[in-house]
């Protein structure tokens, strides 16, 4: 099934100079439907699921560095800074009761439950139109201001001293003033391992780093009242700008130990986005992208961009700055083999206008120049079907693709593997598709072994074929006759006696 492609747009309504960030949702169609069907009387589908492991290892946390040097101590992973624009567009819509009410799937307005087409640029939040942005921003005032007569003290706590133009990190006098041995037995105790050269000492408290007050402010706001052993170490290396590979156990402050030089320096750069985080899974980036806003709460330009698999691409197509164009936030496309250049011209014609999906088709007799072109155009999402001799069977890293689609059974299990192993790459999952017949029946026992321990579907078809049950008796009485030919104890005799009258005869 097809997930529905998404687009943000900024709006701007007429006149009032405000802003909501408007959302175009264009269905496609949900299923691919290819046609199965064959002259051989034996039809049959097999589908399977192509994946490698995700990588939980330690994650790193780069920065460029003078010289080269490595500062090796416990780390993590990612994330991602912006700011919001976009070209003026249709105006939003004036009154709620204008606005249809969300279907299944749709994001709806916080205020009144219709299709949340806009999203509040002052609070990120989806709304349905302008009055019930009004209305949002009015419950949003009157919840701070309740907020503030609770806990005077809590509001009058909260920061608002200007930054510095700009912030270089220095050792704190105290850090200083620390004999050389006693840093060393304080990394001992902490069981902070270094390796790398001229590697700064770590810091002790959060006020050595001297933070902006917003910073330390949102620091003790989120529970951080010492640094962690890793974020003792890895914070200052940070700020200096080195490249760190770090590692530490689940739950040591990681995520902390690199958000903090990642907003710093972020801070005070002119260009956006400043940094980049990635993570091995969706979890996982929301869970710092939470931590990230929490910190970075108060502090002037500082935004976040939210960018997984899996959730609604509105939410986070609207947050890219109009200068980041990335392209890598499309539908994921259907790689679809066959076994001949004149099949992939005409299933590709045929998918494109039965289905109303881009489709291309690519194979030998296209030039150099077209092969590139139309490659490169389905790593950027130019295409949505992509129908492929066997010149994309093997050597390409294909991250974009989910589904692999073997119309035409390669001639054999050799090339099968490679063409399904163009899903399930860099730790992505993915799912492979084959279509049948009796025009392969000499592999049908080959590919009954291959996905059966997958856990994939195997149709009756295909398991309940004589051409298998025949290749499969076949294979057992070779196995077994190599097994005889083995010099046993059991079997010595035998093989002697057999030998002698052998002989003998002649």
């Amino acid at each position: 099934m097809f997930v529905p492609r998404s687009l943000k747009i900024k709006r701007h309504a007429n006149g009032d100079g405000k802003s909501c960030v408007a959302k175009i949702i264009k269905s496609d169609p949900e299923d691919l439907q290819l046609d199965k069907s064959r002259d051989a009387p034996v039809d049959a589908l097999v589908t399977e699921a192509a994946t490698t492991p995700d990588r939980h290892s330690s994650e790193s946390c780069p920065f460029p560095s003078p010289g080269g040097q490595l500062a090796e101590v416990h780390s993590v992973s990612p994330e991602q800074g912006v700011k919001d624009s976009h070209p003026s567009e249709e105006p939003v819509k004036s009154f709620s009761k204008t606005q249809r009410w969300a279907e299944s799937g749709e994001p709806v307005c916080v205020v009144c439950g219709r299709y949340g087409e806009y999203i509040c640029d002052k609070t990120d939040e989806d709304v349905c139109s302008l009055e019930c942005k009004a209305k949002h921003l009015l419950q949003v005032k009157e919840k701070e201001e309740k907020s503030k007569l609770s806990n005077p003290q809590k509001a009058d706590s909260e920061p608002e001293s200007p930054l510095n133009a700009s912030y270089v990190y220095k050792e704190h006098p105290f850090i200083l003033n620390l004999q050389e041995d006693q840093i060393e037995n304080l990394k001992r105790q902490l069981g902070i391992l270094v390796q790398g050269q001229e590697v700064t000492r770590p810091i002790i408290d959060f006020e050595h780093c001297s933070f902006p007050e917003v910073l330390n402010h949102n620091l003790k706001k989120s529970g951080y009242e010492v640094p962690t052993p890793i974020q003792m170490q890895m914070i200052p290396v940070g700020l200096l700008g080195r490249d760190i590979l770090a590692s530490a156990d689940t739950g040591s402050g990681k995520t902390a130990a690199f958000l903090l030089p990642v907003i710093m320096r972020a801070l005070f750069e002119s260009k956006t986005p400043s940094a980049l985080i990635l993570t091995p899974t969706r979890e996982l980036a929301i869970q710092i992208e939470r931590q990230a806003k929490e910190l970075m709460s108060g502090l002037p330009r500082m935004k976040t961009v939210l960018l997984v698999g899996g959730l609604p691409l509105p939410p986070q197509l609207y947050r890219l700055q109009q200068q980041v164009k990335d392209k890598k936030l499309f539908k994921p496309p259907v790689l679809v083999f066959v076994d001949c250049k004149l099949g992939a011209d005409l299933l590709s014609e045929a998918v494109q206008k039965i289905t109303g999906l881009k489709s291309i088709s690519i194979h030998s007799e296209k030039s150099q120049i077209e092969r590139k072109n139309i490659l490169k155009g389905l790593l950027e999402g130019d295409y949505e079907v992509v129908v492929s001799t066997g010149v994309l069977g093997r050597g390409l890293d294909l991250i974009s693709v989910r589904l692999v689609v073997n119309f035409d059974m390669p001639s054999s299990m050799d090339e099968y593997v490679h063409q399904v192993g163009r899903v399930g790459r860099l730790g992505q999952n993915g799912t492979a598709i084959t279509f049948i017949n009796n025009n392969s029946k000499r592999l049908f026992w080959d590919i009954a072994k291959r996905v059966k321990p997958t856990g994939s579907i195997l149709p009756p078809q295909l398991l309940n074929s004589p051409y298998l049950h025949d290749q499969k008796r076949k294979e057992q009485q070779k196995d077994k006759q190599t097994q005889n030919d083995l010099v046993t104890g059991a079997n010595l005799m035998d093989i002697i006696r057999k030998h002698d009258k052998s002989n003998s005869q002649k």
